[in-house]
């Protein structure tokens, strides 16, 4: 662990060994428990921030859903209300928005949370409801085939994110080869006039 006093979120990444992109979408998520400094940009977390965010992951590892982790952060640590706010001089330069896969990283995040939570919502909503109905069984198929879909649409987007990196390393070969071949012109072109002018004198 560093000696800084206070952590930024590229720091619990390189410490947690995370995404970028994770651990901003959990500082916003589990807020209220993140011991933390300053508001926006500016916002940074105590040293201490960094064995929750670990529990975190740790849980979602584990398949617990958004809600179980809020729960077990609620019995273990204290609530963060009185956060200090940042100050108003002095302030960082704004940083560039983050590199595409960052988005989809976070994208395919938000959205798998998204779906645990309304599953975990209508799952706790037919529970208390009488499960021999034919009403309620057509929910529960309609809910299999949705999350299906989900699932389905996750294992896309990551297929395409992989297409994506390999194009990106065609693409540098590629670029690569065509300047190769430029400069191999070049000197094709003044290896000739070279002869052509030889021949001529």
């Amino acid at each position: 662990m560093t000696g800084k006093k206070v952590l930024s979120v590229a720091d619990i990444a390189r410490e947690l060994d995370l995404p970028e992109s994770t651990v901003h979408y959990w500082k916003n998520r589990f807020a209220q428990h993140l011991p933390s400094v300053g508001r926006g940009r500016q916002k940074r977390f105590k040293p201490e921030a960094v064995e929750i965010f670990s529990t975190i992951s740790r849980l979602l590892k584990e398949g617990h859903t958004a809600r179980d982790v809020m729960d077990q952060l609620s019995q273990d640590y204290p609530l963060q209300a009185d956060s200090v706010p940042a100050a108003t001089s002095g302030t960082a330069p704004v940083q560039a928005a983050g590199s595409m896969d960052q988005v989809m990283g976070m994208a395919a995040a938000i959205g798998l949370e998204i779906a645990r939570s309304v599953g975990e919502g209508i799952r706790s909503v037919l529970d208390a409801e009488n499960t021999t109905s034919p009403d309620v069984a057509d929910i529960r198929t309609g809910l299999e085939e949705t999350a299906l879909r989900i699932s389905a649409a996750i294992q896309e987007t990551e297929t395409l994110k992989a297409e994506n990196q390999e194009l990106k390393e065609k693409l540098a070969v590629m670029e690569a080869e065509m300047i190769r071949l430029r400069k191999d012109r070049r000197e094709m072109e003044k290896y000739l006039l070279d002869k052509i002018k030889s021949v001529s004198t």
